[in-house]
């Protein structure tokens, strides 16, 4: 991570548009101003834009501006030759709200959630916010937090810096793995034992299929002996319903019998009577032939009559037409002579005309007057006259008696009747006879009934005894045929028991198999779960930057006290117990180990510049390994205050060091407030705390 820009609004002691911090304007650059300026409050925007937390903790409400309500901090860094930018806002009204962003260049990253977001942006740094603090800053009163920490948090911070954390992670997926497999082989274990107890059940299983397929073979001989005898007992029976039946269809015979006689008696009686009915319908059919001559003559009666109306018609036409062409000529005639007199006037328009006008109108009047009677003469009625006559004349001739066709029409209304009831006759006929013949029939098949009833019923007898031996056998028969298939579902089970035996015989050889192969599969992965482990590569990992972090340590401390100091760190250690076979354990720890030209001393007992001095080379150290680790890719060094603890020479050795490794980060911060050390620096980051807040301007660039 490389700072790029800074941009704060409302946070602690700055206001609400304070300058910009812009970061490519140079490498090295120490950030001055009195106490209580606003130095540390620029590193804190940084860390509570990045992992919203801070030297305040996680309160972030603190941290808003006095008289403000919401702050706001955006902070761009490169990173893999990306420019990334992250914007934190914070704000009191209603309740609390915070908002969190992630860019990169000009796509948005930002996740659903805060939680979500935050945990992008460590996973793309590959740092937590306590690994930053105790590697590559060095905050105001905190320069011994890795010191001063337990062998354990040591070693936790050790691990995340040197980016350790994916084997954790190898190693929680060796042990989900084991887990896993764990259950698996469990399961194997519980159906190794099921089919265990199956098997323990082959001898049992192959002596039921002996069993049963011979009760099956008991069972089949039985039904054949039962369905043979209930054949011979059905063969009896149905010889003897034979005479049960005939007695049934005599019964039938003889009801037949009665009504073939009782339709006869009716029929015979329906044709009695009917004499002279054939006289009557005849001289009916010569009263028939009358009354349709006498419906002709209506007929034509009736034409002449509609014939006779419309030639009227047709004269009273030509009689109105001639009338009136005969008034028109009359009136023309009248107009011809109107003109001869002196002072005419025309017809038309009714004023007086003149001679040569009279003559035109005259000649109009003849010609129309010409017209006139060349129509009259067309329209003569003669004709007509002597049709009308011949037809009167003809419909007199045509007279009809309507009361004799009405007589007539009563008289042949009795046709109809006498015809139908001559055909009930015939009907009636035809079926005496066959009725006649059918109980001809009936007799003589009664006869026969009879004699072959009396021949049987010597036998008849014996049928109740026959029903009954046959109802028990089939009875019987019923209770071997549900004991067949009982039998025949038993065997089909110890048989199928049977092939499932061998099959369960070949699963225990495949299930065993599958144990084997996930016990194997189970040691590799306890093995990869311990190699991933604490002690394992992780702990080779440690061993190795160990020497690494010593080396630049002493290197550092060589030149801050002249050679007097030394530092060194152990990873393991005997234990103060000794074990069951009278030797001390080794556990692993990270201690810190410091000498001088007196030799080894505690910690404690090293004066306040001569603990900075160790702490810093030791945090030099790690920044400068955190920097060259491909896991947490951080080059940026942050030094808050430490220098006051140190004498003139002691402070010139700190700045000699922190010029010897400027190159190895991008960007180093020196945070301090003594004037005689910021003119040590080319660069200075100069911060002013004014009545309307905190202001900073970059000197030196």
């Amino acid at each position: 991570m490389i700072p790029v820009k800074l941009k704060l609004s409302n946070f602690t002691s700055y206001g609400e548009n304070p300058s910009q911090l812009d970061f490519t304007k140079f490498k090295l650059a120490a950030i001055s101003g009195l106490n209580g300026a606003g130095k540390s409050s620029l590193l804190d925007a940084i860390t509570w834009c990045v992992w919203g937390t801070s030297r305040a903790g996680d309160s972030s409400d603190s941290l808003i501006h006095s008289g403000a309500n919401d702050m706001q901090v955006e902070f761009s860094f490169e990173l893999d030759n990306s420019l990334y930018t992250v914007k934190r806002k914070r704000s009191k009204k209603g309740g609390g709200s915070t908002a969190l962003e992630l860019w990169s260049d000009s796509n948005n990253l930002t996740e659903g959630t805060i939680k979500m977001t935050q945990e992008k942006i460590i996973n793309l740094l590959h740092l937590t916010f306590e690994t930053f603090t105790n590697s590559s800053y060095l905050r105001q009163g905190h320069a011994d937090e890795f010191t001063t920490k337990g062998p354990t948090d040591r070693k936790r911070i050790l691990a995340d810096i040197l980016g350790l954390d994916q084997y954790d992670k190898l190693e929680e997926r060796s042990k989900e793995k084991i887990k896993e497999i764990q259950s698996k082989l469990q399961l194997l274990d519980y159906q190794l034992l099921e089919i265990e107890a199956e098997l323990s059940q082959k001898q049992d299983r192959e002596k039921q299929l002996t069993e049963q397929k011979h009760k099956v073979l008991q069972v089949e001989k039985t039904i054949k002996t039962l369905e043979s005898e209930i054949k011979i007992l059905e063969s009896q029976k149905e010889t003897l319903q034979i005479l049960e039946n005939q007695k049934k269809e005599l019964e039938q015979i003889v009801i037949q019998g009665k009504l073939r006689a009782e339709r006869i008696k009716n029929l015979t009686i329906s044709i009695k009577g009917t004499a002279g009915l054939e006289e009557k319908i005849q001289g009916l059919k010569v009263l028939e032939k009358e009354m349709d001559d006498l419906r002709k003559r209506q007929h034509e009666n009736l034409e002449l009559q509609k014939q006779i109306a419309d030639l009227k018609g047709e004269l009273n036409l030509k009689i109105h037409q001639r009338q009136a062409l005969e008034s028109e000529v009359k009136e023309i005639k009248g107009e011809i002579k109107k003109l001869s007199v002196a002072g005419a006037k025309c017809p038309t328009c009714g004023q007086e005309i003149g001679k040569d006008q009279k003559h035109q109108v005259k000649n109009n009047l003849e010609k129309k007057l010409t017209d006139k009677q060349t129509s009259l003469s067309k329209i003569s009625t003669l004709k007509e006259d002597e049709l009308l006559n011949k037809l009167i004349k003809q419909l007199q001739t045509i007279s009809v008696d309507e009361k004799k066709l009405s007589n007539l029409e009563q008289s042949l209304n009795q046709l109809d009747t006498l015809q139908r009831q001559k055909e009930e006759i015939l009907q009636n006929k035809a079926s005496l006879d066959s009725e006649k013949r059918v109980r001809e029939e009936l007799l003589t098949l009664y006869e026969n009934k009879k004699s072959q009833i009396k021949k049987l019923e010597e036998d008849l007898e014996k049928l109740p005894e026959v029903t009954g031996d046959l109802e028990q056998k089939e009875k019987a028969l019923e209770i071997k045929q549900a004991e067949e298939k009982e039998a025949r579902s038993l065997l089909g089970q110890a048989t199928e028991l049977i092939s499932r035996g061998k099959q369960m015989e070949n699963l225990y050889k495949q299930k065993n198999e599958e144990k084997k192969n996930f016990e194997n599969e189970k040691e590799i992965f306890e093995e990869l779960s311990l190699a991933f482990g604490k002690k394992g590569i992780q702990a080779m990992i440690i061993e190795a930057a160990i020497p690494e972090i010593e080396d630049e340590a002493n290197k550092l401390l060589d030149t801050l006290t002249e050679g007097r100091m030394k530092i060194s760190l152990l990873t393991q250690r005997e234990t103060k117990t000794k074990l069951e076979g009278g030797e001390k354990g080794i556990i692993e720890t990270l201690d810190i180990i410091i000498s001088d030209e007196m030799g080894e001393r505690p910690y404690e007992l090293y004066s306040g510049g001569e603990t900075f001095r160790v702490n810093f080379a030791l945090r030099l150290a790690i920044s400068k390994l955190l920097t060259h680790r491909a896991g947490a890719r951080l080059q940026f060094l942050v030094i808050d205050e430490g220098f006051g603890s140190q004498d003139a020479p002691g402070r010139a050795r700190l700045v000699e060091a922190i010029d010897a490794i400027k190159n190895d980060f991008e960007k180093i911060l020196i945070i301090t407030h003594l004037e005689e050390l910021k003119d040590e620096f080319p660069v200075r980051i100069e911060v002013i705390k004014g009545t309307e807040g905190s202001t900073f301007e970059v000197v030196g660039i």
